[in-house]
């Protein structure tokens, strides 16, 4: 702290170190983003993807139901145009397509983890998880918020290049991937 001066007034502070004390005490988005997602144990939810593709003239539309219980575990259901499931338990990966299962351990394919890390880690509250995958973007406040995550890995950043979350509260309502080979758009309407 500095001392007063000889006429007994506080010296001022620079400006610099001003804004520095000021920005070190500026909450966190992030962290005030992800504090009422964390309290959520379990929901359910309806969703509505499209994904954009250079050779097709017309986006692929998907639709299903999605299930989260935490703390790690997250189901997608699509039930049209074609059924298929990707669960997500643990470190575990299970998709079932046309009467085939398989399971991928999510350390054996590094390049999944960030891109199921992006929701899963929003939806548990899991700031240091979101940071070891991707360059983290937050604004907004918790009744409205949007978070943009840029993989750090090279690898993964070579297939898609951004993800944007965007929600209300407690409820991921958007998830927008841009990708080398297209761009998706998932449209989430959380059960009532």
């Amino acid at each position: 702290m500095p001392l007063p001066d000889e006429t007994g007034a506080a010296p001022r502070l620079p400006r610099r170190l001003l804004l520095l004390g000021l920005a070190a005490q500026a909450p966190d988005p992030l962290a005030a983003i992800l504090a009422p997602l964390a309290a959520v144990r379990e929901s359910r939810a309806t969703f509505v993807e499209e994904k954009e593709l250079p050779e097709l003239e017309r986006p692929l539309l998907s639709r299903g139901l999605l299930a989260w219980r935490a703390p790690d575990r997250l189901e997608k259901h699509t039930i049209e145009p074609v059924e298929e499931r990707f669960l997500l338990e643990g470190e575990v990966l299970t998709i079932e397509r046309r009467g085939e299962r398989r399971q991928v351990a999510l350390d054996a394919a590094p390049e999944i983890r960030p891109l199921v890390e992006a929701v899963r880690a929003t939806l548990a509250g899991d700031a240091a998880t979101l940071r070891a995958h991707h360059r983290v973007a937050a604004s907004g406040g918790p009744a409205r918020w949007r978070i943009e995550l840029t993989p750090l890995s090279p690898r993964v950043r070579a297939a898609v290049q951004r993800i944007v979350l965007e929600g209300e509260g407690a409820a991921i309502l958007l998830v927008e991937t841009q990708g080398r080979d297209g761009r998706g758009s998932m449209r989430i309407s959380p059960a009532r």
